[in-house]
């Protein structure tokens, strides 16, 4: 069932394809995030990694650490979020009422410094995913903090139309695409859940205390545990 354009006051204007995210904080990370800190530098030092090098844990972490109580409530604090914004998401699809469940295909910690970075990329097999902030360190707070210089440690998302912009030609009828990038300042406890498709990048991190932050992806099942996709070109 294809989803009907919104006109918003003028009938012959439709605004086709948004952007849904979620960003909300953890009501509980003061109590959490020691408990996960702790939990991710055991891990990490288990592998003799060097401190000062970035890390990235494998993404199976819900696995590893079923029975950690903090790790099972942040679980279940990512899970509700991404319900939450599935169901604005598909406001209009679902059916009113529809119990849907929710399913971590993939949930990783991080450890950054040293200005190390990942290069803009996107998540594939999942529809939503996350980056929930354990530590932000001495992260940009916000665009004042970092002006004429570039942001420490920030996530920066991109609009799907950013990459046909390269080359494309900006005047004052298309001003709406110039701000083609959205950024998430890192908090503690805070939790950002945006579809699996958008480019997004963490800016290089270097500060006195670590960036850590836990990543996700996840895919969402209706009632009858169907992810209920039917994709086609006659619809």
């Amino acid at each position: 069932m294809a989803k009907k354009p919104r006109a918003d006051g003028n009938p012959n204007i439709v605004k086709l394809w948004p952007t849904t995210m979620l960003v909300k904080r953890f009501a509980h990370f003061q109590k959490v995030n020691p408990a996960l800190l702790e939990l991710f530098y055991q891990h990490r030092d288990r592998e003799q990694r060097n401190p000062e090098q970035a890390y990235a844990s494998k993404d199976d972490l819900q696995n590893h650490y079923p029975l950690h109580q903090e790790l099972g409530e942040l679980a279940e604090f990512i899970s509700k979020g991404i319900v939450e914004v599935a169901t604005e998401a598909n406001r209009g699809l679902w059916r009113q009422g529809e119990k849907v469940s929710v399913t971590l295909t993939g949930l990783w910690f991080q450890i950054s410094n040293g200005f190390s970075f990942h290069e803009m990329h996107v998540h594939g097999n999942c529809s939503w995913s996350g980056v929930y902030y354990v530590q932000a360190g001495d992260c940009s707070t916000s665009p004042e903090s970092h002006r004429g210089k570039q942001p420490n440690g920030v996530t920066r998302f991109y609009g799907p139309h950013m990459e046909h912009m390269a080359g494309g030609f900006g005047d004052y009828g298309n001003l709406y695409l110039h701000d083609n990038s959205w950024d998430s300042y890192p908090e503690d406890g805070k939790l950002c859940i945006f579809p699996s498709h958008i480019k997004h990048m963490p800016f290089p991190y270097n500060g006195d205390k670590d960036r850590v932050i836990v990543s996700f992806h996840a895919q969402v099942f209706n009632s009858s545990g169907s992810m209920s996709y039917d994709y086609s070109f006659n619809n």
